[in-house]
């Protein structure tokens, strides 16, 4: 069963504590279906979904660049107005997935940003690359960067994106997706 971590950081924080800072500072919640739904596409954390257990719900935020608040005629479907969304899956009302798309490409700073705020007192060390025979820890996202506490695992995601997963349930997902797959092979491969 995937269970969030308890932290200092924002993976692990509930609902309403993520909610409540981010609607304090100008953020909004993403209410229209088709924006939604076209903000969603490709995420990497779709295709998990299944596989979680628990109680599972996804919301997306926005948040502008210059902190105000935006209008609803900036909220268009096909384009992304200057800013940040915020893509978030919860596993049992806690925070276990974070996305952190911007509008235009990701400076350094802000992704030095975007680490301090997850780092909950700990700090960030780049993955180590494995040794001959040792063994690889499993990963659905793969990931570049890993909390020194081992809780929480960072990737850019192109120029743009930033995910951050708790690490724990990124190798169960890696596991229970690859349980899938073997168990899939016979019949995919049946009459071949």
């Amino acid at each position: 069963m995937l269970a969030p971590i308890s932290s200092q950081a924002r993976i692990g924080e509930s609902r309403h504590g993520l909610e409540s800072r981010l609607l304090r500072s100008s953020g909004i919640v993403y209410r229209d279906d088709a924006i939604e739904a076209n903000r969603r596409r490709g995420m990497p954390y779709l295709q998990y979904l299944p596989y979680i257990e628990n109680s599972v719900d996804v919301r997306i935020y926005f948040k502008t660049a210059d902190g105000r608040k935006p209008t609803s005629s900036e909220m268009e479907e096909r384009r992304m107005a200057d800013g940040w969304d915020l893509h978030v899956v919860y596993v049992g009302g806690k925070s276990a997935i974070e996305v952190y798309k911007r509008s235009r490409g990701i400076t350094d700073y802000e992704m030095n940003e975007l680490l301090a705020r997850q780092a909950g007192g700990a700090y960030w060390t780049r993955k180590e690359k494995p040794k001959e025979g040792e063994e690889v820890p499993p990963s659905a996202f793969g990931y570049e960067m890993v909390r020194s506490d081992g809780a929480i695992r960072a990737k850019r995601l192109g120029g743009d994106s930033l995910l951050f997963v708790q690490s724990d349930i990124d190798a169960e997902l890696a596991t229970m997706k690859e349980s899938d797959l073997i168990e899939q092979a016979p019949i995919s491969a049946e009459g071949c």
